[in-house]
């Protein structure tokens, strides 16, 4: 089934047939987000609309994308949620709430793959641009078209995977402070042990770099903020690295309010002084023990700062002392979806809370502001590494036990006192000064790298102009 977005215009006034490209994203929040936001740049930026872009994607998940205006196709696929066990309508991982329902997600994206790569055979583009998660079940030698992997984390946590997988040195016990190996561009530390299932976590990274080596790999971020990771990279790989800047500022997002929670929330927000409130969100798949939801609630309190905490609608752990917030006057807890970056942008708004999420520190970098990280499963430990120890961007609170799913449970709770700490050293003025000056400026860099004449404006040109000219000498010049 195919769906047709709105202002699309194949007809071109030059010579050229349109230059046709596929997207496949994997169906979860941090990738998707980012992946759509690529596509409607790649649909944007050609020249005379002379370019076909299509998301490939299932019906659930195209569901959202119909509601508003879009400049690609859609193309849906059948999710064979029966072969699986899931219900009708379950195909992302935002909907999975444990480890068994996600892993039959996972399980079922698998047994797609072999549709999906019929439907290309049979209809191909000029390139296929897809999720690294997704090139483990894609055969590529058969389809004889550039296979370019997107990376929707920065390329420096990739870097760290890879020091890590090609060490043959045992990594020290999680009680106490790793130095990664390899010749990194900064000696770089974790607090966390990532060995136990690395090899089969880092696999699809593995399977990225040799499936992007001729046409390189894009990776949701900018080249200032990879602080001479992109160079390390490509010297150690011979991949290309194409950084076409963080997702979110590539697009005119009009972010429509969806009701009246939306809007009262903003009005809210209005009251308070500039700077004076923490954002708190771990987005959609970090579900906090109730233990660490009372921890948590108990540090906020006790830092006397004013906040705004968004969970999850259906987090049935989540649980708060009784007045928390001052019921209202200090701060906010709402429950399902907000407009994320509207809020991160608003003026009240002086610090976010995060868990490291890639989406997440990218949004809140383009908004300007020093974080507060407690990473919860995989790469996020790392992101969280380039925010404070690279760039000096946050304060960690010290969540330092590793985990490769959101769904295993954390032995670990993260105390109180290291909470108000960590809010109190961002918030005020003597300690968070200086995080929140070089925040801004990395805001600046990040603007500025998708501005015409920046780094990540250049890089989607000249990939756009390479795809282009791989179409011209290929054999589909006459498709279409």
């Amino acid at each position: 089934m195919e769906e047709e977005g709105s202002n699309i215009n194949n007809n071109t006034t030059t010579s050229c047939p349109p230059l046709k490209i596929y997207f496949l994203p994997f169906p979860a929040p941090g990738h998707m987000i980012p992946m759509v936001d690529l596509a409607r740049v790649f649909a944007t930026r050609s020249n005379n609309n002379n370019t076909h872009v299509t998301l490939l994607t299932t019906p659930s998940n195209a569901q959202p994308l119909l509601q508003n205006k879009q400049q690609f196709h859609i193309h849906t696929f059948d999710f064979p949620s029966n072969q699986v066990g899931l219900p009708p309508g379950l195909e992302n991982l935002s909907s999975a709430k444990n480890s068994i329902t996600a892993h039959k997600v996972c399980t079922a994206m698998d047994l797609l793959m072999s549709q999906i790569e019929s439907f290309v055979k049979q209809n191909p583009p000029h390139a296929l641009i897809l999720d690294f998660i997704c090139i483990r079940r894609f055969s590529f030698s058969d389809l004889g078209i550039p296979i370019i992997p997107f990376n929707p984390m920065p390329i420096f946590a990739t870097c760290i995977f890879e020091a890590i997988n090609n060490s043959h040195v045992s990594l020290a016990s999680s009680d106490s402070i790793i130095t990664v190996p390899g010749d990194l561009p900064h000696p770089m530390t974790l607090h966390v042990n990532p060995s136990y299932g690395f090899r089969a976590l880092a696999h699809p990274f593995l399977q990225a770099k040799h499936s992007g080596r001729k046409h390189g790999i894009i990776v949701n971020s900018f080249a200032e903020l990879e602080a001479g990771y992109t160079e390390y990279y490509q010297k150690l790989t011979g991949v290309r690295v194409w950084h076409l800047g963080i997702s979110s500022l590539m697009v005119k997002n009009e972010y429509p309010l969806r009701d009246n929670i939306d809007e009262c929330l903003l009005s809210w927000l209005s009251t308070k002084e500039p700077n004076s409130v923490v954002y708190i969100c771990f987005g959609t798949l970090c579900l906090l023990r109730r233990e660490q939801c009372l921890e948590l609630a108990r540090g906020i309190e006790a830092s006397r700062k004013g906040f705004l905490w968004v969970v999850p609608e259906d987090d049935e752990e989540f649980q708060v002392p009784e007045g928390f917030g001052d019921e209202g006057m200090r701060g906010k807890v709402v429950r399902g979806w907000v407009p994320q970056v509207l809020i991160l942008n608003h003026p009240a708004i002086g610090a976010f809370f995060t868990h490291c999420g890639w989406t997440s520190v990218g949004e809140g970098i383009s908004a300007g502001l020093p974080m507060i990280t407690m990473p919860r499963f995989g790469e996020q430990f790392f992101n969280e590494r380039l925010v404070n120890e690279v760039h000096g961007l946050g304060v960690e609170v010290g969540a330092w036990e590793w985990s490769m799913s959101p769904y295993d449970a954390k032995n670990k709770v993260v105390s109180w006192e290291r909470i108000e700490k960590a809010v109190r050293m961002v918030m005020e003025a003597d300690s968070g000064g200086t995080l929140r000056k070089r925040a801004k400026e990395m805001k600046e860099k990040a603007c500025k790298a998708v501005q015409q004449g920046g780094s990540s404006y250049h890089n989607l040109t000249s990939l756009i102009q390479s795809l282009k000219q791989t179409s011209l000498d290929g054999r589909w010049l006459d498709a279409n």
